[in-house]
Formats: C-alpha cells, structure tokens, sequence
C-alpha cells in the first residue's frame, strides 16, 4: 500500500499483523467469544517472537481500540502511538448503522453493496469500488464482540501515553465532531489532533500520502 511504503521510505521496518485465522494466521476467530485481550495479547506474542521489544504503533478504525488496548496493558512496548479515523463513543445514525451493515454483507448484489460500502466508508466523489474485495465478516463480527468485552473507558487514556488522532472530515461513521475532537477536548495536551479534507472512515485508502505525512511527521518527536 502507498502508505506501507510510505513508511518503509522513512526508515521504518513495517510490521503487519493479520487477524487470528487471516491469511497465514491461527487462532479461533468467533462474534460470540474473541475478546479484546485475546487480541491484544496476539499482537504481544506477535513482537515477542519478531524480537521486537519497541514500537510505533497505527491503529485505524477498530485498530484505534485495538492499539490503545495494547497500550494500555502493554505501554513498555509502545515508543510512539497513531489512531486513524478513531471512532467515538456516541450512537450513530440509523442511516449510518445500516450502511454498516450491509457493506459486510456478501449477499447483497455488487452495485448495491458498493453503494453501502461508499456511504460507511468515502468521502463523496473517491472511488469506494478499491474496497469491494477483501471482506471477513467474520472478522467484523468478532471485533464487534471484541468491543463489547471492555470498557472503554479502560482504554481511552492509552496509558496514558501522548498520541495523535488524525481524522477524516467526511467520516459518516464516525464524524470528527463526535470522534476525534471530543478526545482531544477530553484529553487535552495529551492528544495532538490532525483532520484530512476529502475523506472518509476508509481515510488511509483515499488520502494515504497525507495521512503518512502526518504520522512521519509526528513520530520523529520520538
């Protein structure tokens, strides 16, 4: 990915980690059972086995729960932390709540799906047709449950940690004004708060050279 890239130019070693059952991965993956500790505790025995002892660490979307979870139980790990498109917590739209839905699910006809897929996640305009393929309900289910096995105000804080935030100003699911801005009121000097123009939830696919400039930029404090 651009972004991947991105980072790889600036000198950084990029490590990827697929979900539990991904790819090459193992491990139950289940919307009934699959715990945020569980998850956190891959991404541990994930960089135990690298011997990787130091991170930055990005977390876009869910992944901005997953990472400050991580953080929170293992904050020696973490050098530097980034959250992209960082959801808030607030109720959403029905509307919002329906195109997010159904842009996982797979038996909806093509056109029809993509509509939904544009609606959850891009900016009007961007082309939602780059995020059709690739899709693990599954997966969106157990995060989904994931979420719902810890507080969220267990997390929020990180550790308490410095971070950025760095939001998307047409995010349908998770608008800046409920998100992103309402943690940085919140938590004050503790988070630096970035907005990208022109894009969505699916924010590193629409703005990928902005967003990397941003986290580059932000990261060489460390």
């Amino acid at each position: 990915s651009t972004l991947t890239n991105r980072f790889v130019q600036a000198g950084y070693q990029v490590v990827l980690i697929q979900p539990r059952g991904i790819g090459k991965s193992s491990g139950k993956l289940s919307g009934k059972s699959t715990t945020m500790l569980e998850l956190v505790d891959d991404i541990r025995d994930t960089l135990d086995q690298l011997g990787i002892e130091e991170i930055w660490l990005v977390g876009h979307a869910f992944g901005n729960r997953l990472a400050r979870s991580f953080t929170t139980y293992y904050p020696k790990y973490v050098k530097g932390l980034a959250l992209l498109a960082a959801g808030g917590n607030y109720q959403m739209t029905s509307e919002a709540q329906n195109c997010l839905k159904n842009s996982f699910n797979m038996r909806l006809p093509k056109d029809k799906r993509l509509e939904m897929i544009s609606c959850a996640f891009f900016a009007k305009g961007n082309d939602a047709s780059i995020w059709l393929n690739g899709w693990f309900p599954q997966l969106a289910a157990a995060q989904i449950h994931a979420t719902s096995t810890i507080d969220a105000n267990k997390y929020k804080m990180a550790a308490g940690k410095k971070f950025l935030v760095v939001q998307a100003s047409e995010d349908f699911i998770a608008p800046p004004e409920f998100a992103g801005k309402v943690l940085a009121k919140e938590l004050e000097d503790q988070v630096t708060y970035k907005e990208v123009e022109h894009a969505g939830h699916a924010l590193t696919s629409e703005q990928p050279d902005e967003v990397a400039e941003i986290v580059i930029e932000y990261f060489k404090q460390y």
